[in-house]
């Protein structure tokens, strides 16, 4: 019994080469230091340990995509990434984005998208996500960009945003049977009401202040097909909408078309943009992409190709 604790001690004062790495590695070694002289204190052994590791710690490393974001690093092209074709993404928002019943992206946005980059000579796929997961994407850089958004401050701290390619409009919708001829002409109007948003949307900043300011009810919903379900329902009296948009939604609804009115009074007219992530390189060639969509816009490509077919103004 009182050998055992000696024997012990003796195998650790010279553990084998596989103690602290393979075999074959070890012995692979040992010709390259069988001509060094070690300290008499440091048996081969260790030594041959202690440079096995030196020689790994040498050997040069490279990090994973997700390492080198967790470390702050810069997330490798996204077009390298994607076997270099680009990504752009955005929600079905007909008539911009639609989902076809093939499984394939259709609408304006992604016309225009597929013709910008077939003139770039640049490889590209579009997606269509919810919503939140676009914006998410387009700011971490795991998509390239967004093929029609709205521009707003918070937006261009991750998105670098193109030249306008569109005009917008901003109405408020309510249900005929509920709030027939309704019209507003001052904020203070809209006390009385429950106004449906969208999560995620931009809306105009003087309607938000109003918001704030006059403590208007308003209520988020995941999409504007959400709100519309929600007006005809009684949940609330108006919903915000893109005309373009709504006016595509109610068209394809036979039950909402005659049931929905449309406010007179715009609340807002904005551009629509291209917006790219300022993680992806189409960020570096804005100044190109700017120029060709000029050039989309001198030739007619670009009022053709937006032409509100998808929804017929009622």
């Amino acid at each position: 019994m009182s050998s055992s604790p000696t024997r012990c001690h003796r195998q650790s004062r010279h553990p084998r080469p596989g103690y602290f790495l393979p075999y074959g590695l070890a012995h692979f070694m040992r010709p390259v230091l069988a001509g060094l002289r070690f300290p008499p204190f440091l048996p081969i052994r260790p030594a041959l340990a202690v440079m096995a590791v030196l020689f790994a710690l040498a050997l040069p490393t490279v990090p994973s995509p997700s390492t080198a974001l967790a470390n702050g690093g810069t997330a490798p092209p996204a077009d390298e990434v994607r076997n270099n074709t680009f990504l752009m993404v955005n929600t079905v928002y007909p008539p911009y984005t639609t989902m076809q019943d093939d499984g394939s992206v259709g609408g304006t946005a992604t016309a225009l998208v597929n013709e910008l980059f077939r003139r770039l000579s640049l490889p590209v796929r579009q997606r269509l996500l919810p919503w939140n997961r676009v914006l998410r994407m387009t700011e971490d850089g795991a998509a390239d960009g967004v093929s029609m958004l709205a521009r707003s401050s918070e937006r261009e701290a991750a998105m670098a945003f193109s030249v306008p390619v569109a005009e917008a409009h901003q109405s408020f919708y309510y249900a005929r049977s509920a709030h027939d001829g309704f019209a507003w002409q001052r904020y203070e109007d809209l006390r009385p009401y429950r106004i449906g948003l969208v999560q995620g949307y931009t809306y105009c900043p003087e309607f938000l202040t109003a918001v704030e300011r006059l403590k208007l009810v308003v209520e988020y919903a995941p999409s504007d097909e959400s709100n519309f379900a929600k007006l005809r329902n009684g949940r609330v009296d108006l919903c915000l909408s893109n005309d373009l948009v709504a006016e595509a939604y109610l068209n394809s609804q036979p039950n909402l078309w005659s049931a929905v009115g449309k406010a007179e009074r715009p609340v807002r007219s904005y551009p629509l943009h291209m917006a790219f992530s300022r993680n992806s390189p189409l960020a570096g060639r804005l100044p190109e992409i700017d120029a060709e969509i000029g050039r989309m816009r001198a030739d007619g490509t670009l009022q053709r190709i937006l032409a509100p077919r998808a929804a017929q103004t009622r």
